[in-house]
C-alpha cells in the first residue's frame, strides 16, 4: 500500500510492479502527481504527467483516487498489505499568523495554483502581491502574471541571495517583468467590507545567521509601508498533515516522518520518503526515495530485485584512448531553447527540449561517467592511484555455515560487476594530501575507499581494514583486524582465513572445503571474489608493479 501518488509514492510503485509486486496507490485527490501535477503547465504540462500516471496503470498499479487514508499505517497492514510506504508529502500550505489573514481576497499558494491548473482561478483583481520566496511563491508569481496580464510583487522578508527558489526560476520570475521587493516582513492584511484593499508591512535589515544558516531578517524602527493589493497569495512553505499517522511512525520536531535514509524504513514494513521525510525537495529526490523504498521492501519480502543496469554484455567496446581524447576538448554548453520572453503572455511550455540534433551534441560533451574518469589519477602528485581493468563478473557465490563440525553450502549471494575499469590506490606512495579527494566528482575519499595496495609486507602488516598486499600469484587482505588470502592455481583458486579453507572452480564453485576452527552465523565468499578481481587486474593491467614487488 502507498500513500500518496505524488512522485515518490509513483516511483515507488513502479520499482515495486517491474519486479512483480502489487502495489495499491491511495491518493486524497481527484487526479494523480501530488505536487506536480500542481505545477502551472508553463513549466510541466499536465498530459506529461498524465502520460507517466497512464504508463504506470498499465504496470499493473492500482490507483485508488479520491481516497483518503484517515488510520494509521498500521491498519493498513491489518487489512492484508504486506508493507506500507507514505508517500503524502507536504500538501498543507503554512500561515503567515497574521491579522487579516482571513479577509476575501487572501489565498494560499497551494489552493489557488490547484485551482488555476484545473482553469477555476479565483478572481485576483489587478493588483497582485504574493507573499514568500520559494519555488511555490515563483510559480503563483508567474501563474498570476497571466491571468491578469500585468507584473505581480513578490514580497520577501531577506535578500535575493537568501531566497529559497532556485537561481533560474527568479531569473524567469524577472525576465518576465514581475516585481521582488526585498527585505520587507508583512505586518498586517488590511481589509475593507471583509476585502483586502493593502498588505502594511515593515523595512528589514539582515542580522546574525538563523539555525539554517541564513542572516535573521530583524525589524526597522519607524519603516512600517503599505502596499495596495486586490489580492495577496500566502506562499511562506508547506507544512505535513500527517497526523493520521498516530504512532505508527515517529516523527521530528518539524512533523516529518523519521526513516532510514538507505532504505526509507520507519517501522516494521513501514517505509517513508519523499517530502514526508524531507520536507519539500526536488521531484528527482522524491523518485529516488521511492526507488530505494521498492528495493527495500522487495528485500524485505524476499523479492528478487530486477537489476535496471544496462548489461555489460550489450555495451559496445570502450576505446579509452578515444574517451581520454574527447575528455581533453572542452565544448560549451549548448543553452536550453526558451520561449521568448515577449510570447509568455500565456500558458505556453517556456523551458523547451533540446531536438535530436542538439541533444546528440550535447550527450556528446558529457564525459565524466562512470565508464571512465581517472579523476584521482590525474589529480595525485606521487601517482599513488591507478586504474586497472576487472570484469566484468557475474557469479553466484556460495555462502557456507558451520554445522556438526563440517562446512556446509547454506545459500547463495549473487555477486556482479558490470564496470571494467576500477581504481586501486598504492598505500606506499601516498603522503595523504587529500588532492584526489578534493577532486573527486563523486565526493568519494579514493585514498581511503579504494582497495588500498601495499607494496611493503610490514606497512601492510600495520594495518586492520582495507589493506591488500600481492605476492606472486597470491593475494592477501586484511578486514576487521583479520586476514585472509587468495591464491590462483591455472584456472582454479584457494581461499582460506582463520576459520575455513576452500578450494574452487573458475566459476567460484566449491571443489574442497575444510574446517579449522568452528565459527558461528554464515561465511560469504564476497571477500574472496572481490580478492580475485584485484589480483586479476593487477597482474593483467598493473605488471609493472608486479615487477616492484
Amino acid at each position: 500500500a502507498i500513500i500518496g501518488s505524488g512522485p515518490s509514492g509513483l516511483s515507488a510503485a513502479s520499482f515495486l510492479a517491474l519486479n512483480g509486486v502489487a502495489a495499491t496507490l491511495f491518493e486524497a485527490d481527484d487526479r494523480a502527481g501530488g505536487m506536480a501535477a500542481l505545477a502551472p503547465d508553463f513549466r510541466l504540462p499536465a498530459e506529461v504527467v498524465e502520460r507517466d500516471v497512464d504508463r504506470i496503470r498499465k504496470m499493473g498499479v492500482e490507483i485508488e483516487l479520491s481516497h483518503p487514508i484517515d488510520r494509521p499505517a498500521t491498519d493498513l497492514l491489518s487489512r492484508g498489505f504486506d508493507a506500507v510506504y507514505v508517500a503524502c508529502g507536504f500538501r498543507r500550505d503554512a500561515s503567515l499568523g497574521i491579522d487579516g489573514e482571513a479577509a476575501d481576497g487572501v489565498f494560499t499558494a497551494l489552493d489557488f495554483l490547484a485551482r488555476a491548473k484545473r482553469g477555476d482561478a479565483p478572481g485576483i483583481g489587478e493588483k497582485v502581491l504574493v507573499i514568500g520566496g520559494g519555488n511555490t511563491a515563483v510559480d503563483a508569481a508567474r501563474t498570476a502574471q497571466r491571468l491578469i496580464g500585468d507584473a505581480v510583487r513578490m514580497v520577501y522578508r531577506r535578500t535575493r541571495d537568501e531566497m529559497p527558489a532556485d537561481p533560474e526560476e527568479i531569473r524567469d520570475l524577472l525576465d518576465e517583468g514581475n516585481i521582488l521587493d526585498c527585505l520587507a516582513s508583512p505586518r498586517r492584511v488590511i481589509a475593507e467590507n471583509g476585502r483586502v484593499v493593502a498588505l502594511e508591512c515593515v523595512r528589514n535589515e539582515l542580522g546574525e545567521p538563523d539555525a539554517d544558516g541564513r542572516r535573521r531578517p530583524v525589524p526597522l524602527p519607524d519603516s512600517t509601508f503599505r502596499i495596495e493589493a486586490d489580492a495577496v497569495i500566502v506562499a511562506v512553505g508547506q507544512a505535513s498533515d500527517i497526523g493520521f499517522l498516530g504512532d505508527s511512525v515517529e516523527t521530528d520536531a518539524g512533523g516529518a516522518v523519521i526513516a532510514d535514509p538507505e532504505t526509507g524504513r520507519a517501522a516494521e514494513r513501514i517505509y517513508a520518503g519523499g517530502d514526508a521525510v524531507r520536507g519539500p525537495s526536488s521531484i528527482i529526490e522524491a523518485c529516488a526515495d521511492g526507488r530505494r523504498a521498492a528495493e527495500a521492501i522487495c528485500a524485505e519480502l524476499g523479492v528478487p530485485v530486477r537489476s535496471l543496469d544496462p548489461d555489460p554484455a550489450q555495451s559496445p567496446a570502450m576505446d579509452e584512448a578515444g574517451l581520454k581524447s574527447a575528455r581533453a576538448l572542452k565544448t560549451p554548453r549548448l543553452e536550453t531553447p526558451m520561449l521568448a520572453i515577449a510570447k509568455r503572455d500565456g500558458f505556453d511550455l517556456v523551458e523547451r527540449t533540446f531536438s535530436e540534433a542538439h541533444a546528440r551534441l550535447e550527450a556528446a560533451r558529457c564525459l565524466q561517467c562512470s565508464l571512465i574518469c581517472d579523476k584521482c589519477v590525474e589529480v595525485c602528485p606521487n601517482r599513488a592511484n591507478y586504474a586497472y581493468r576487472a570484469g566484468p563478473v557475474d557469479l553466484d557465490l556460495p555462502v557456507l555455515e558451520c554445522r556438526d563440525g563440517a562446512l556446509v553450502v547454506a545459500g547463495t549471494e549473487h555477486f556482479s560487476v558490470s564496470q571494467e575499469r576500477q581504481i586501486l590506490h598504492l598505500d606506499d606512495f601516498c603522503n595523504e594530501c587529500g588532492n584526489c579527494a578534493t577532486f573527486c566528482v563523486h565526493q568519494g575519499k579514493p585514498y581511503l575507499e579504494k582497495p588500498r595496495l601495499f607494496l611493503d609486507e610490514a606497512d601492510y602488516l600495520l594495518e586492520s581494514d582495507n589493506a591488500f598486499h600481492v605476492d606472486g600469484r597470491a593475494i592477501r587482505r586484511r578486514e576487521g583486524g583479520r586476514e585472509s588470502w587468495l591464491k590462483k592455481d591455472g584456472n582454479r583458486w584457494e581461499f582460506a582465513n582463520d576459520d575455513l579453507r576452500v578450494r574452487l572452480d573458475g566459476d567460484f564453485g566449491i571443489l574442497e572445503a575444510d574446517l579449522k576452527q568452528a565459527f558461528e552465523g554464515r561465511v560469504s565468499l564476497r571477500a574472496a571474489a572481490e580478492m580475485a578481481l584485484i589480483l586479476d587486474g593487477v597482474t593483467s593491467s598493473l605488471a609493472f608493479l608486479m615487477q616492484e614487488i
